[in-house]
């Protein structure tokens, strides 16, 4: 009864969150539209913009609302500048994903599993294979979106502690230029070839974190 409770009130706070227009709010326009507001409420308020940006950042990680990852940290840079916004923007994303990995192994792990029915399995078959280097695979190339590749985690054996740090390295080199982006260029809307340059710089590496076993392999033969 406790998790159909805490499941019916996720579930009404995303509906409310949507039926109220709220999604419109988590946009470049809207907050480069504020900004003069924003960045003289940071000034006046600098510890309560920081608590308040980590919060609304870790409650739409465990809410799994898709695109926020790429939005709260490119204005995280934007708002309290590269390293502040970097470092925030990285705690954040972390604690999330964690809280995100928690609530779907221990309360809605039937119900998830179902959901990604097909898919997870997948993703058991390579864990097993491959190892926590194919967790690093998928968090640098983010080849599975990150609000979905959380709860997926939930459904494997993976550890807390695998998971906590797999994704501490995984997502820090795609904070850390998504944050810089923000703090140079500003809070305008990332298009398609911003989105692209982390995935054609941290392909090589994920290819050579799952290849590596069989490079190494035939070295030795």
């Amino acid at each position: 009864m406790r998790k159909l409770l805490l499941f019916l009130t996720l579930t009404l706070a995303v509906g409310t969150f949507y039926w109220l227009g709220g999604n419109r709010y988590l946009t470049y326009g809207e907050v480069r539209t504020h900004s003069q507001q924003i960045h003289a409420f940071i000034q006046a308020h600098p510890v309560e913009s920081m608590v308040l940006y980590a919060a609304t950042y870790i409650l739409a990680a465990v809410l799994c609302l898709p695109g926020t990852t790429l939005f709260f940290t490119m204005i995280g840079g934007g708002l309290f500048g590269f390293w502040e916004g970097t470092m925030l923007a990285a705690f954040s994303s972390i604690t999330g994903a964690f809280l995100s990995f928690l609530t779907v192994r221990y309360l809605f792990r039937n119900l998830a599993a179902r959901q990604f029915e097909g898919r997870w399995e997948g993703v058991k078959e390579r864990l097993k294979k491959h190892g926590v280097r194919y967790i690093l695979a998928l968090r640098f190339t983010s080849a599975i979106p990150y609000f979905i590749l959380n709860p997926l985690l939930a459904l494997t054996s993976i550890s807390h502690g695998t998971f906590l740090w797999t994704t501490a390295v995984g997502i820090f080199p795609t904070t850390l230029f998504y944050s810089f982006v923000g703090y140079r260029i500003g809070l305008m809307e990332v298009e398609g070839a911003i989105k692209v340059l982390p995935l054609l710089v941290m392909l090589p590496v994920a290819v050579a974190l799952v290849a590596s076993p069989w490079i190494k392999k035939r070295l030795d033969g």
